[in-house]
């Protein structure tokens, strides 16, 4: 099996600040990659999960709604990435999810651009409580 395992690197938030993701702090963390802030698919998808956001906490998940470009949209929440985390993490996918362990370990993804597109919330969080419910050692 071939083990991926993620550097932390920066994102930007709407007002300018950088961030950059802790995997120890969460179970673990979710990354949802979207296009730019114009794509209406990418706008639903930040919506369904922005309402599953207590759910995957419940879980000590963290989650985070990726933006591709300079616009979070209006209605929506996120940061924004320059491309880097894409092309690095998703293979240079333009958009999909990822499942990473505390330990930075990509334990599942998934790639929008295949036939079936997004995942839908309920799916990610099922993979969230295999890996809460596995022992750490």
């Amino acid at each position: 099996m071939n083990v991926k395992r993620l550097e932390p690197l920066p994102f930007k938030t709407a007002n300018g600040k950088i961030v950059k993701p802790n995997w120890q702090v969460a179970v673990a963390t979710v990354f949802v990659f979207l296009h730019e802030g114009h794509c209406f698919a990418c706008k639903r998808v930040c919506r369904q999960f922005s309402e599953w956001q207590n759910q995957f906490a419940e879980w000590d998940a963290k989650v985070w709604i990726v933006w591709r470009g300079d616009l979070i949209p209006e209605d929506c929440q996120g940061v924004l990435e320059s491309g880097k985390a894409r092309r690095c993490w998703l293979d240079g996918d333009s958009a999909g999810i990822l499942v990473i362990d505390r330990n930075g370990i990509v334990v599942k993804q998934w790639f929008a651009t295949s036939s079936k597109g997004f995942p839908t919330p309920d799916e990610v969080l099922s993979t969230v409580r295999q890996i809460a419910l596995q022992c750490p050692e």
